[in-house]
């Protein structure tokens, strides 16, 4: 029995005008995205796949087709509305970390919290939850300088899921992690994954591709499933 759909995007394509020029960056497109399930979305740079990314995380409108996340339809949403949606419904997890650099590690996994309206003492508990569960509590205190680049991304996982969302979105998480740290971060995912949570990871790099439940390889803006034992390049 299949898991249940948390975001989707059916005919859904994206262009962008330049002068008298369009350019597509994605053509029409269907995309599932499952609870449980930790997709890897793979392909070169310029491929599309991180527009493909932007249009499940609700930073960008299609041009043509629909997005749904959380069975709302995206396009019928206001900028506020879907302000709304991404903090409630989606965490975030980027290549460069971006946390906030005077903020402690705790501190910043409290943030969305706190956006939400969260009291700072409930905030503080469910931050302390999230960062054990990404095996950071030691470091809790530190401030971003002085962790690794792998101890910052598990931080930055950690801000991801405290507000429990039913789906997290990575964009190239491990590019700039050693491959120790690599191995550690993509772990931490897949347990995410076993946990309810539907995880998409964009990446170029094919050596994540043995923790994937699916692969889904895009190219020139067309996006196709990979299937199992397939080999690319």
């Amino acid at each position: 029995m299949s898991s249940p759909v948390v975001a989707q995007l059916r005919g859904a394509s994206k262009e962008y005008k330049t002068g008298d020029q369009v350019i597509t960056a994605l053509y029409p497109t269907d995309f599932e995205l499952r609870q449980g399930e930790l997709t890897l979305i793979i392909g070169p740079s310029g491929s599309g796949k991180t527009t493909l990314l932007s249009l499940l995380g609700c930073v960008i409108y299609p041009t043509a087709g629909e997005v749904i996340v959380q069975g709302e339809s995206i396009s019928r949403l206001s900028e506020r509305q879907l302000a709304r949606l991404r903090l409630n419904s989606i965490g975030f997890v980027f290549q460069s970390f971006n946390l906030i650099q005077p903020l402690t590690a705790e501190e910043n996994v409290m943030l969305p919290l706190q956006l939400q309206g969260m009291g700072r003492a409930e905030a503080r508990r469910r931050a302390h939850e999230a960062i054990e569960k990404v095996g950071m509590s030691d470091r809790r205190r530190q401030l971003p300088k002085n962790l690794s680049g792998g101890q910052q991304q598990r931080i930055a996982i950690a801000r991801a899921l405290v507000a429990n969302p039913p789906m997290m979105l990575c964009d190239e998480p491990t590019a700039s992690l050693d491959p120790h740290s690599v191995g550690i971060v993509m772990e931490e995912l897949k347990m995410l994954a076993g946990h309810g949570i539907a995880l998409a990871v964009v990446t170029h790099d094919i050596r994540l591709r043995p923790f994937a439940d699916r692969i889904v390889y895009v190219n020139d803006g067309r996006a196709s499933d990979v299937p199992a034992g397939d080999e690319f390049h």
